[in-house]
């Protein structure tokens, strides 16, 4: 049987069985078996399946660390900051301005794209 491959597709093809040591055909064979046989593509599906439920599991990890995480902050935040019954203009001038300054903070963190949960993560495996 003689196929045609794209010369870029021939080179990733060669470069692959060249790494594996194999030879080029049985490199081809493999791929041709594997996409016309149910039973490999189902295979495929579920370790795909298998790798999003445990990204999903990871995300919600993270997510209930990061709500528990904000939830002890405000607890604490609110039993050591006693509430004030009449705030004057200079006090609200001051919470006005600690709060543009979180904002602005959260929008670097996040702009950033680091995550405080990858921290978390490293720490875990050490």
């Amino acid at each position: 049987m003689t196929i045609y491959l794209e010369p870029d597709v021939h080179a990733h093809l060669a470069d692959y069985a060249a790494r594996r040591r194999q030879p080029l055909s049985i490199m081809v064979e493999a791929a041709v078996a594997a996409f016309v046989d149910p039973e490999s593509r189902e295979a495929q599906i579920t370790r795909r399946l298998s790798r999003m439920d445990r990204q999903l599991e990871k995300l919600s990890r993270d997510t209930n660390i990061s709500v528990e995480a904000f939830f002890v902050f405000i607890w604490l935040w609110l039993s050591a900051n006693p509430a004030n019954p009449e705030p004057d203009a200079a006090t609200r001038a001051s919470v006005t301005e600690r709060y543009d300054r979180y904002m602005d903070a959260l929008g670097q963190r996040l702009a950033k794209g680091g995550k405080g949960s990858d921290r978390l993560t490293q720490a875990e495996d050490l």
